[in-house]
């Protein structure tokens, strides 16, 4: 009986865990602006400045903002709902946490990475090929817009990637937010190697389809697509994201089965 009553707490105290794990690790930052001399808010996710996981930080920003519910273009009113509680910062706060702690994709994703960064942890992790993490980390690197002057504005970013255009079967959340993490580890750096790597692969997918115009959107559809390509075949990319693989291997959700060594 007291062996029964032992596994009965240990797996109060995993439900526990589970339940209040991100409510644990992530806050809620307000930001304000005016509308019509009217103080208006909105909110975002973000892991507490006193979480164990801060040295992770990225990739657990990509899983909020990209993996859970409330952040999808159709929960709109969701969000703004709950935005326009401000200034009742307290009630805001509760609830736009509430959408994240009880979402049950992001709090598996969560977990996931979680426990790759614990010690003494049985990991299994999810096995991608160096092709398919170039495939991944291409989309970052994102064409937008175009300039009065044909210059196409581009974006590398966390939400408005080509991720979200990608027709992929296979699910690839756990690759996504490395190659976040990888990519913008590099764009910190007062030289970054990668964003002059992709500088230079923009302007010459310009001016390869500037010569020959039929329209902007068929012109901005064709320097994306480009992009997408060469980005895929970049060393300098491959590079910047094999080294960082290999300098966190120990502590990711992920395993790249052909990595060069």
């Amino acid at each position: 009986m007291k062996y029964f009553f032992f596994i009965f707490l240990m797996l109060l105290a995993s439900c526990q865990f589970n339940r209040n794990f991100i409510k644990n690790e992530v806050g809620i930052k307000i930001y304000t602006y005016q509308d019509s001399n009217t103080t208006k808010a909105t909110a975002m996710p973000e892991l507490k400045a006193d979480s164990e996981l801060q040295p992770y930080a990225r990739r657990f920003d990509y899983l909020l903002i990209n993996v859970s519910d409330i952040h999808q273009s159709n929960k709109f009113e969701t969000r703004n709902s709950i935005w326009n509680l401000y200034p009742d910062t307290i009630q805001l706060k509760q609830k736009y946490l509430n959408e994240y702690s009880t979402d049950k994709k992001l709090k598996h994703y969560f977990a996931k990475t979680y426990d790759a960064i614990q010690p003494n942890q049985s990991k299994k992790k999810v096995e991608y090929s160096t092709e398919e993490l170039m495939e991944v980390a291409s989309k970052f690197f994102y064409c937008d817009s175009i300039l009065p002057d044909t210059t196409v504005q581009a974006h590398v970013c966390i939400g408005l990637t080509g991720v979200k255009e990608a027709k992929w079967t296979k699910d690839y959340t756990l690759l996504e937010a490395f190659c976040y993490e990888a990519i913008f580890n590099d764009l910190d750096k007062d030289s970054s190697q990668v964003w002059e790597s992709f500088g230079t692969i923009k302007s010459k997918s310009e001016l390869l389809f500037r010569k020959n115009i039929q329209s902007l959107p068929s012109y901005l559809e064709n320097v994306k697509k480009q992009v997408f390509v060469q980005m895929k075949n970049d060393p300098i990319l491959k590079m910047i994201l094999i080294t960082h693989y290999e300098k966190n291997k120990g502590n990711l959700s992920i395993k790249l089965i052909n990595a060069p060594q």
